[in-house]
């Protein structure tokens, strides 16, 4: 039974991998059909504004990898010299991992501690605690410091809001929910900014008339 479930996993990922190439690859037809079908239902200043705010979405989602990225670089380099510092054998693969395995939300680090804490196991079992407890303070340090300053900057979020967007994403749709809730809820914030822009431009444009229209009963 978990064999099936590794081979189909396995199966699924690669499957979605393809799928993947072949959207980006046919992503300028894609691109073309949406906007035929936008402008034969809506009008032209309206298509505008929803092609400018699906640029906009893309760039957001596309800061958030940036970003990501560049949070487990620098976790893998801390990694990296912690290790060194409690002469770890195989410290740069170890840090390596540990940085890849940070791309993903909470569990990552996770991930990365468990084959660090087992291959120092070998040596010392007490070098084996320190690297534990290492990378359990690397873990924090990136899940409540580290990680919510460069993804709200890259996505324009303050840190209270990425941890919100993570944790109430973890809740509704598990892993891919957290590592999803950051760039889905900038697009939401962005949403509802937008639609509060276009409110308030109405309100400031209808204002004369109301004030006229108030003018002439007095």
């Amino acid at each position: 039974n978990r064999a099936f479930m590794i081979t189909s996993g396995l199966l699924n990922f690669i499957l979605g991998l393809v799928i993947s190439v072949y959207a980006l690859a046919d992503k300028e037809s894609f691109k073309k059909g949406f906007e035929r079908f936008l402008r034969a239902f809506f009008s032209g200043p309206r298509v505008e504004g929803i092609k400018q705010f699906g640029r906009d979405a893309d760039h957001l989602f596309s800061k958030f990898i940036v970003g990501k990225s560049l949070d487990s670089l620098i976790i893998g380099v801390l990694c990296y010299i912690g290790m060194n510092l409690l002469n770890v054998r195989y410290a740069l693969l170890l840090s390596v991992f540990v940085g890849v395995t940070n791309m993903i939300p909470y569990f990552g680090p996770i991930l990365g501690m468990i084959p660090a804490g087992l291959l120092t196991l070998f040596d010392s079992p007490v070098k084996a605690l320190w690297v534990v407890i290492f990378l359990l303070a690397l873990q924090q340090f990136d899940g409540l410091y580290l990680g919510p300053k460069i993804l709200g900057s890259s996505v324009g979020m303050p840190p209270f809001w990425v941890i919100f967007a993570i944790v109430v994403g973890g809740k509704l749709f598990g892993f891919l929910g957290m590592f999803l809730g950051v760039p889905v809820f900038g697009v939401i914030r962005l949403l509802f900014s937008r639609i509060l822009d276009q409110l308030v431009a109405q309100k400031e444009a209808l204002a004369p008339l109301i004030l006229e229209e108030e003018e002439n009963k007095t």
